[in-house]
Parts: C-alpha cells; structure tokens; sequence
C-alpha cells in the first residue's frame, strides 16, 4: 500500500474513532442525574413581579422533579415553552452543564403603567409595548392611567408601537398614546420622579397628577407631544422652583408657545415658553 493510502487509512480511523468517543461520552453525559437546578430571574428597574420560588414549584407541578431525572430526560426547549407561557417572562433560557447542573435563566418583563379600565379590570403594559392582564394582587410602583380607556383582547396578541398613532382609532390610539406618554416621561430625568397618574377625560387629552402638590396638569396628544414635556421640564426645573406649585389648580401645556397656568381662586397666567422649545428632553 503506498504511503498516500496509508495515510488515508489513518486518517479515516481517527474520524471514526472521534465519531466513537463523541457518541459514547454523549451516552454517558446522558445518564448523569441532575445534581442541582438554578433558578435565576433578573428584574431590570422593576420591582419583583416573578418569584424564582413560584417558577421552581409550577415547573414541578409541570415535569416532576428535576432532581431525580438524568440529563438526557430533561427537554430544554419544552421547559422554555412552558415557561413563556408566562405573561411576565420576557425571556427563557435553559441549559444544563456536563456534571448535571441544570440552569434556568428568566428575564421578567418591566412594567412601566398600571391600566385601569372601564370595565374594572387591570393591565400592565410593560416597556417593550406589551400588554398584560393583571389576575392576581402583585403591585409594581408604577404610573397608573384611569378614565376612558379599555382593552381588546387584540391588544393582548401583539405589542403596542407608537408608530402613526394618529391614524389608529378608539381605545387602540388611547392605548399607543398612554404608552408613548409613558416612554417620555421615563426617559427625562426630571419628569420620571414627578408624575403619578394619567386621567383620560372623556373627551380626548390627557391629564397627569403629579406626585406632589394638588394640581392638574392639561396635555394634548403625541404629535404635540415632545413640546409639551420641554415646557413641563421648564416649569418643575424653572418657574415651580421660584413660584410653588402649590399656587396652581391646573397647568394647561396645550397651547403652542405658552404654558395656561390657573390659580386657585380661577385666576389665569400665562407663560412665554417659546424659548424652552429649543431645548429637548432628556
């Protein structure tokens, strides 16, 4: 036999004997018992909706105890399925180490408001857009939105977006409006401290209740939006420094280039807030 075939012949053995010590090692990594399972949940800047207590003991209820399974038994990719069935799980991964230890990571969705709706039930809508019934007493620190809003069960099948909310109708443009007021105020670092609540009057337009001080503050819709929040700024960082909020029974920022401020007693002021604009919010 010539060399080149030897050579062949050699290479071709070792192959198959790779080939060999994977399908054996694997056989034998198969039949290891789970020795531990870690469960690990990460919240972001929410508060704990997701007990890594709770997901251990429905995860039992659903497979049995890991503990007395071997690895080979164990179907990470079912696990995960299971476990984002899970309306406050953003996302699942499931993995397990050579020496049995099964590894089970979450990430909990992060509510950003609290709805209440017409029809006396409660939903999150946590920051990616998603919509989320509340069907237990957990409670977040979050802004809550009340008034004339509702939800579908259509908003529950896919996330909100503040894309074209203009053209959306009915609770579904309610709904992308109080997400996209939600997303601004908790990006400015100023406005995220001061808001609690968000009221739906009737009739279009939004009102928000600050934390602090008995007072209600007027805004429009998002395309007057990003105006209206530099003028808030302006006020909490400028004028309320100087003059109080407490001063005030109503703050209207609907107005171009003006802030509408109404005293206790109906006494109206007006504010020239054209050279705020300039100035975006962060």
């Amino acid at each position: 036999m010539s060399k080149k075939g030897k050579r062949i012949l050699v290479s071709l053995f070792v192959i198959v004997l790779l080939i060999v010590l994977i399908v054996c090692s694997n056989i034998y990594a198969g039949k290891i018992n789970v020795s531990k399972v870690n469960i690990k949940v990460s919240y972001g800047v929410s508060d704990t909706i997701v007990l890594a207590t709770n997901i251990n003991e429905s995860l039992k209820n659903e497979f049995g105890d890991f503990l007395k399974k071997q690895r080979k038994d164990i179907d990470q990719k079912k696990i995960e399925s299971f476990l984002m069935q899970n309306p406050y799980i953003e996302q699942a991964q499931v993995y397990q180490t050579l020496k049995g230890v099964l590894n089970i990571e979450i990430k909990q969705r992060e509510p950003i408001v609290r709805i209440y709706t017409l029809r006396n039930k409660e939903y999150y809508i946590d920051k990616l857009g998603k919509v989320i019934l509340i069907d237990d007493n957990q409670l977040t620190d979050v802004v809550v939105a009340s008034g004339n809003v509702d939800v579908n069960n259509s908003n529950l099948d896919k996330n909100l977006d503040t894309i074209d909310i203009e053209n959306k109708k009915g609770f579904d443009k309610t709904l992308s409006n109080i997400y996209y007021i939600v997303q601004k105020l908790a990006s400015d670092s100023i406005l995220n401290y001061q808001i609690d609540q968000i009221y739906v009057p009737a009739k279009g337009n939004y009102e928000l209740i600050p934390k602090i001080g008995n007072y209600i503050i007027r805004i429009g819709e998002n395309k007057d939006l990003e105006e209206e929040l530099i003028k808030l700024r302006y006020l909490y960082k400028e004028a309320f420094s100087r003059n109080g909020w407490d001063n005030y029974s109503f703050v209207d920022l609907r107005f171009r280039h003006q802030v509408v401020c109404t005293k206790k007693g109906g006494i109206e002021a007006t504010i020239d807030s054209s050279q705020t604009t300039t100035n975006k919010v962060n």
